[in-house]
């Protein structure tokens, strides 16, 4: 399977971010998208947040039933083991650069999405990126790790 972007999330402030499709990707995070709390959230070492699909798959089997975005990603990607990426590693996104900054750590919000997914998910988060070369990013991308 080619490593895809099957999903590009945004949301005015807040979770769950809905799907787009397509958006500039910045160095301050992807357009359309915003954090209201800025202190945490947003950045340009957190400007964007990516999460697979075969997570969402992983936690459908422990009975968590959730839509792509559901999670606050920008980027639900597809064909990626995201646990095999570490700090510094690139992804080429359609012809947009982003390199891992940090792990994500969940919010206690996600709790309001589905009951005690904070505790369910501590320790399998997501990734944080800075943007390295902006551009529009579509639905469908191909996705190379470099």
């Amino acid at each position: 399977m080619n490593p895809t972007l099957v999903q590009l999330n945004v949301s005015a402030g807040g979770i769950p971010k809905v799907a787009v499709a397509s958006a500039q990707v910045r160095r301050d995070g992807v357009a359309g998208d915003w954090q209201i709390n800025r202190k945490y959230h947003g950045g340009p070492d957190r400007a964007v947040c990516l999460y697979s699909n075969e997570f969402y798959a992983e936690l459908a089997g422990e009975g968590i039933q959730l839509q792509a975005g559901d999670i606050g990603e920008n980027f639900t990607t597809r064909g990626i083991d995201l646990r095999q990426l570490n700090v510094g590693s690139r992804l080429r996104v359609g012809e947009c650069l982003i390199e891992i900054t940090k792990v994500r750590i969940p919010c206690k919000k996600l709790n309001g999405v589905h009951p005690d997914l904070l505790e369910r998910i501590v320790g399998r988060s997501g990734w944080m990126c800075r943007v390295i070369e902006e551009s529009v990013v579509r639905q469908g991308d191909a996705i190379t790790v470099l």
